[in-house]
């Protein structure tokens, strides 16, 4: 007997299918190649020479415009790194003008950030920068940023 009466994939709806369905990866991040070490470093180097001209949404903007979904978890850690100082640096009376600019993408991807932050204990010190960050992004964007957090199968 033929299966060609089987037009949906049922399988995409299984939720132990760990099989990113290409309609729900953006075509933006659909084919990013995984990050190396010496290019997450880079990465890092350039938001720290932003930082120092006293470019923060730039710095900012370029933490987000590349976040490392298909590295490994070491890289992704790197990175972390760097968005978590990024973030304890930039003054709370600048928060709202940054997250003003950013785009849906990049704060949704913010608030994976803030998210990974507030779950690690190492970050204790700086839960309340965190916060304040979580509270400027919300208000921003809305809920629509913790369902999309939530729904997203991508780790920062």
């Amino acid at each position: 007997m033929a299966l060609d009466f089987r037009r949906i994939d049922i399988d995409v709806l299984d939720p132990e299918n760990n099989i990113e369905p290409e309609y729900l990866i953006p075509p933006s991040i659909a084919n990013l190649p995984p990050l190396s070490v010496p290019e997450i470093q880079s990465i890092g180097q350039s938001i720290r020479g932003s930082l120092s001209r006293g470019d923060h949404f730039g710095a900012l903007q370029a933490a987000l415009d590349q976040p490392p979904y298909t590295s490994s978890e070491e890289i992704k850690k790197i990175h972390l790194a760097t968005v978590l100082e990024l973030l304890s640096t930039i003054k709370s009376s600048d928060m709202s003008r940054v997250v003003e600019k950013l785009s849906s993408e990049q704060r949704d991807t913010l608030i994976k950030y803030l998210y990974k932050g507030m779950s690690l204990p190492e970050t204790h010190g700086i839960s309340g920068v965190l916060l304040a960050w979580f509270e400027k992004v919300t208000e921003m964007a809305g809920l629509g940023g913790i369902v999309r957090y939530l729904s997203d199968r991508r780790t920062v």
